[in-house]
């Protein structure tokens, strides 16, 4: 798939066969240089990139942006984000994200582990007052957990988190509500939930069901 949108917008006309056959091969074996085709290069070496060399030698801007992006996501170097251009915070949230399992111990709450929170935060150079960190921090949190609880936020000190961690629960439970309606989970017959939507007691959560008309056909 990538080939053909590549052929198509090729500049120049469509590459050769044989630049498209060392295009494939390059793919395989990582040797991309020989490819003539500045497309056709760029991403056989982004592609295959396995060190920052091979991301330096991308010609183009945004291709070469998302291969730093995929080069610190393969070795969880957070450190190379600020290369990925126009990616950087993209880079860096998800990089910071894909750590939470290695470090957090399980079954983590709200307000126990927001110091080292912080310090990753800053190491991925993301700023402390960044919400998005912190949101994807809660979202990690809250869903270790069942049934949800979003009264556990109330054990955060800093008010800009806590509240990003309640409306992290309401954005959590808003996705519940997506699968169950998507795989015929909810209980359109007025039956009690099911376990993927269990909740502490939460009159905001209540109030989010009830203000899904999509949840049944017939609503």
């Amino acid at each position: 798939m990538i080939l053909a949108v590549l052929l198509a917008c090729a500049g120049g006309g469509a590459p050769s066969a044989e630049d498209r056959a060392r295009y494939v091969a390059g793919l395989a074996s990582g040797a991309c240089a020989d490819i003539r085709d500045d497309a056709l290069r760029d991403d056989c070496r982004e592609a295959t990139a396995k060190a920052p060399a091979d991301c330096e030698a991308v010609g183009d801007a945004t291709l070469r942006g998302e291969c730093w992006f995929q080069l610190a996501e393969a070795t969880s170097d957070a450190a190379l984000c600020p290369r990925a251009t126009p990616f950087v915070d993209d880079c860096a949230l998800h990089v910071l994200s894909r750590a939470f399992p290695k470090w957090l111990p399980k079954a983590s709450r709200p307000g126990e582990h927001e110091a080292e929170a912080a310090a990753r935060i800053a190491e991925a150079g993301l700023a402390a007052d960044d919400m998005r960190p912190w949101s994807a921090f809660y979202r990690h949190v809250l869903g270790s957990t069942r049934p949800i609880d979003r009264s556990t936020c109330d054990k955060v000190d800093d008010p800009a988190r806590r509240e990003a961690c309640k409306r992290t629960g309401i954005a959590m439970y808003q996705d519940l509500l997506n699968y169950a309606r998507d795989h015929a989970l909810y209980p359109c017959d007025g039956g009690p939930l099911p376990s993927v939507l269990a909740h502490a007691p939460d009159p905001e959560l209540d109030a989010v069901i009830a203000g899904r008309r999509d949840l049944c056909p017939a609503r």
